[in-house]
């Protein structure tokens, strides 16, 4: 177009075609309008390339124009043909981030020439292995180069590692948030399973401390009435009186000493010895060397002297020679030991296939000895074979440990019974009399006792047995059963009855393996007294089996473990055994 030979006429119509295209352009976007001048601009070059090749040319020409204006003293003539090239360069400045960002998400554009991407044809979309998208003529030039590197990541990259890909148009959908709040969602999630189980659990607690707490009140309303009501019901009738004042008065107990064995040590039974007028205690050793073995107590002066080591393990059961100084002591290292307390050595040892659990005197023949086995078996020794035992008795069917027994001497016969002896053991829920026929033989005698019975005294005067049971469902209290064996005269095969005579009740729990013993009434020979040791009162309890009532309580700080009769200088008494304590009391007869 000349501009010098232009007419007002074609001004007017340049301005009303520019306008017409500015208000077309006003209802486009930016990236239209941007396209709209690059068309014009394109047009103009191949009318004229002289005029308008670039905007610094436009710039150029303009200023020039501008020049010439001045010196000829001319107004300048504003042209439409020249407006519009020179509008195009300001539109088209380089577009804002935000909106080149919002042309990226839309996946149309090549980052390296800005240009829209074909579905076909030399630009159309590819990819390196990295997994940016480029036109393909572009990356192909790109990578053309030496050590040619992806634009966006500078990932290496070779002509084989590009990728053409089958798709018109990508787009990438902005997650971030809604990864966001689908994390948040989940750890919520994990918050509020583990809230529920934390209250599960906490629930699971507050059962179980309901029920402790059930179980201590039942206790304590039994201690309760159990002070208050100082007698306990026999077997059978259930008799009971309000005070003891009104019977006959049983003496008073009072305590002579309480030795101290050892914080650190551990005790567990007792073993006294009429001849050399001596106390026995089993004992952990305390100290850099492990060990169990056998405390003296002098009852002469009620002081410990000295001890032996005897086992490596724990020592489950003791029992004095009733004639000589030989204490035999039954141990979990698998053997059973006779010890000589006068020069305190070890002089017998007796290998057991597995833990020995008791052990026993045979009344009748000072020679021999039994012993009681973690798997049920029972054999028989003489001190004078000591290379193996004599025999085993006969077995149960039952492998449960031997946790207690006790020997019962030939009695005098009479005519309506007889009294053979024999080996009365309790493995927990069974027992057992093994009735002696000849030397080496037994017959079994199944005993049904309720409850597990973890403790046997002999009372050998009266012939009576002290049976002591823990508690049960049926019972939930300690039984300790005052009973006596019956054989019948008129048939040689009948079976042992089973009588029981008394029964008293202790505290409601027992866990301790405890012992209890019965003894003579020291004011009256032809009664006795069944004496235990109540774990849940901590009190060592004394019944009078005439009357089925309790006549004594005696406080003591720990459980009793072992309870047996001593006599001392000061008088006929009890010796009780807890941990690491133990208490000497002696009995006064009651003031006239």
């Amino acid at each position: 177009v000349d501009v010098a030979n232009m007419s007002d006429d074609d001004y007017e119509d340049s301005d009303s075609s520019s306008v017409q295209v500015l208000s077309e352009a006003e209802q486009l976007d930016v990236s239209s309008v941007v396209e709209v001048w690059t068309d014009r601009g394109d047009e103009q070059v191949g009318d004229d390339d002289e005029r308008t090749v670039s905007p610094d040319a436009a710039s150029s020409d303009q200023g020039n124009s501008d020049t010439e204006i001045d010196e000829n003293n001319e107004l300048p003539v504003d042209t439409p043909a020249l407006a519009a090239p020179s509008e195009p360069p300001q539109v088209a400045q380089p577009v804002p981030g935000h909106e080149r960002s919002v042309s990226d998400e839309e996946g149309t554009t090549c980052t390296i020439c800005f240009e829209t991407w074909t579905a076909s044809g030399t630009h159309r979309l590819a990819s390196l292995k990295c997994g940016h998208l480029y036109g393909l003529s572009c990356i192909e030039r790109w990578v053309r180069g030496q050590r040619a590197k992806c634009p966006q990541c500078n990932a290496p990259a070779r002509r084989t590692d590009i990728r053409p890909i089958f798709a018109q148009k990508l787009m990438a959908l902005d997650t971030v948030q809604l990864d966001q709040v689908v994390s948040e969602l989940n750890s919520e999630r994990e918050k509020r399973k583990r809230s529920e189980v934390d209250a599960e659990l906490m629930r699971q607690k507050y059962k179980v401390l309901l029920n402790d707490y059930e179980k201590v009140k039942s206790e304590y309303t039994s201690l309760k009435k159990m002070r208050l009501d100082p007698v306990i019901s026999s077997h059978g009738d259930g008799i009971a009186s309000g005070s003891s004042s009104s019977l006959r008065s049983p003496g008073i107990f009072t305590l002579d000493r309480a030795i101290d064995l050892g914080n650190g040590s551990l005790c567990r039974n007792l073993a006294v010895s009429g001849v050399l007028n001596q106390l026995v205690v089993s004992q952990s050793r305390t100290g850099l060397f492990n060990g169990y073995g056998l405390r003296k107590v002098s009852l002469f002066d009620l002081k410990s002297s000295e001890y032996v080591l005897v086992h490596k393990g724990e020592i489950k059961d003791i029992a004095f020679h009733h004639r000589d100084a030989l204490v035999l002591s039954a141990s979990h290292d698998k053997s059973v030991k006779l010890t000589a307390m006068i020069s305190n050595s070890v002089v017998q040892t007796y290998h057991q296939p597995v833990e020995a659990w008791s052990c026993a005197w045979d009344k009748d023949d000072s020679n021999c000895f039994y012993v009681g086995l973690r798997n049920g078996s029972v054999f028989k020794y003489d001190i004078r074979m000591t290379s193996e035992a004599v025999c085993k008795l006969p077995t149960t069917n039952r492998y449960e440990p031997v946790v207690a027994m006790q020997h019962i001497p030939k009695g005098p016969s009479c005519a309506e019974d007889r009294c053979p002896s024999g080996l009365l053991v309790s493995q927990f829920q069974m027992c057992s009399f093994f009735e002696k026929q000849c030397d080496n033989e037994f017959r079994v005698h199944p005993l049904h006792l309720e409850g597990n019975c973890i403790s046997i005294s002999y009372e050998h005067n009266t012939r009576h047995l002290l049976m002591s049971c823990r508690p049960t469902a049926r019972t939930p209290y300690m039984t300790h059963s005052i009973c006596n064996l019956l054989f019948p005269m008129t048939d040689e095969g009948s079976r042992c009855a089973f009588n029981i005579v008394h029964v008293f009740n202790g505290g409601p729990t027992q866990v301790q393996l405890s012992r209890s013993c019965i003894c003579l009434d020291p004011e009256d020979a032809a009664n006795f007294w069944a004496v235990a040791g109540d774990e849940s009162y901590k009190q060592v309890l004394v019944w009078d089996a005439s009357s089925g009532k309790r006549i004594h309580q005696l406080a003591v700080t720990n459980p009793v473990l072992d309870v047996c009769p001593v006599t001392t200088p000061a008088g006929w008494g009890l010796a009780a055994l807890a941990k690491s304590t133990l208490s000497l009391y002696s009995w006064k007869q009651p003031s006239s």
